[in-house]
């Protein structure tokens, strides 16, 4: 057993801007800085969890205080550099001010901002989640940030960009990182995996790249929960179990079931889910996502926007023929319309339950307008016959909600006598 196991996201971190992947604009922006010598002194990450800002910060602060610097990268040799990935720098300091979000945390800074670096040109302050800062330390920060000392450069990190003073945006060079696609992360994970010697199939990497959600870290956390299961090879089999996941067939039979009215096998379905332990929340966002997919082929016929492998893009395909673009947005509506209530429900089983069968009400009384033009101009036809009296009938088979309909049969036809 290796007692000096490091965690993926830290072992295999970027340590220099041609490491970093799907940053491009801003590795390139700060690299030309760098070179060219037009450095600001306040920059500002925005962009969600696990991108790579507080990554990119660091690279920064070890490229401008490195003593081998070539093209803008660090050397990643010199003391500097080493002191800097260990986090033991004098000149590089860190704050995360989700913990650390008062004005004495940001008055601990002014002191330490007056005094010149010790080894490096510059001194650094990175200062992670900056939007949690209160506003007196908001309000400390910006008399800094107006008059910095030529030494000083700041790095704000941020999930929530929107949620600081524009006093402080506006006094920074502002860059936001966008999360990743499925395809760098699976290359990723496919380079951790060849370097842990650790054998993992194509339909593994697929589902952890999609698990982590445009984070690279989430990603590379969950493939170390699984080679901690799985410990040298990794099957998708072994993948699902291990975290409880429910197969991309499960949703397919949802909607077949909801499209049959057949309300006795979608709860007997669900039901066995529920007894094998799989999460409801991750069960409410898997049918969301799923019915996205229906409607994202329906509407465009775009098989590249699913975040699927190719077989399943396939499935979707086919599947999609069973239904209209309007019953998916009603069934999806009715899913955002209830999240919150899932999500706070006491009882989050029997919400499900009933909205399971709520969606196969909404499905039942989707009117199809198609079979709708068909059945009413073979009843046009009929009512040349004195002996048709009215269109109960047909109106049921079109829809068990008759009333929706009336008067757009008044409409279209003159066979009000008709209607009771």
């Amino acid at each position: 057993m290796n007692s000096e196991f490091k965690v993926s996201a830290r072992e295999f971190r970027p340590q220099k801007f041609s490491e970093v992947i799907s940053q491009e604009f801003a590795t390139r922006t700060l690299k030309n800085a760098i070179k060219n010598n037009k450095i600001a002194h306040a920059y500002l990450f925005c962009g969600p969890r696990g991108t790579g800002k507080t990554t990119l910060a660091r690279i920064f602060a070890k490229a401008m205080n490195c003593s081998n610097q070539s093209d803008g990268e660090p050397c990643n040799k010199c003391d500097s550099c080493i002191e800097i990935t260990s986090g033991g720098h004098p000149d590089v300091f860190e704050l995360d001010a989700a913990s650390n979000r008062g004005i004495d945390d940001v008055r601990a800074i002014q002191d330490a901002a007056k005094f010149y670096p010790i080894k490096g040109k510059f001194k650094f302050f990175i200062i992670d989640e900056v939007h949690m800062l209160t506003i007196q330390a908001f309000n400390a920060l910006l008399k800094i940030l107006e008059e910095p000392p030529a030494y000083l450069i700041f790095i704000l990190a941020t999930t929530n960009p929107e949620k600081i003073p524009q006093t402080i945006t506006s006094r920074c060079q502002r860059f936001l990182l966008s999360r990743f696609k499925i395809n760098e992360i699976i290359s990723k994970l496919k380079d951790v995996a060849k370097q842990r010697k650790i054998k993992i199939d194509d339909e593994s990497l697929f589902e952890i790249a999609k698990l982590g959600d445009g984070a690279l870290r989430d990603a590379l956390g969950i493939f170390d929960m699984v080679i901690s299961f799985s410990e040298t090879e990794i099957k998708i089999k072994d993948l699902k179990e291990f975290l409880n996941l429910p197969d991309k067939e499960i949703y397919f039979k949802i909607t077949e079931f909801v499209k049959s009215n057949d309300t006795l096998e979608l709860l007997n379905l669900f039901n066995s889910l529920v007894d094998k332990g799989f999460d409801l929340q991750t069960f409410y966002n898997g049918i969301t996502e799923h019915l996205r997919n229906i409607l994202i082929i329906k509407s465009t016929g775009n098989e590249d926007l699913l975040n699927e492998t190719d077989v399943i893009k396939s499935e979707y395909k086919k599947h999609s023929e069973s239904f209209t673009a309007e019953e998916i947005l009603r069934l999806l509506n009715l899913l955002f319309e209830s999240e919150q209530k899932f999500k706070y429900s006491f009882n989050q089983k029997i919400f499900m339950e009933s909205l399971l069968q709520e969606m196969v009400k909404l499905n039942s009384e989707t009117v199809n307008f198609d079979k709708l033009i068909t059945e009413l101009n073979e009843f046009k036809k009929k009512t040349l016959n004195p002996e048709i009296t009215d269109i109960d009938e047909i109106v049921k088979k079109v829809t068990p909600k008759k009333d929706i309909l009336i008067e757009k049969l008044k409409d279209l036809f003159d066979i009000e006598e008709h209607i009771n």
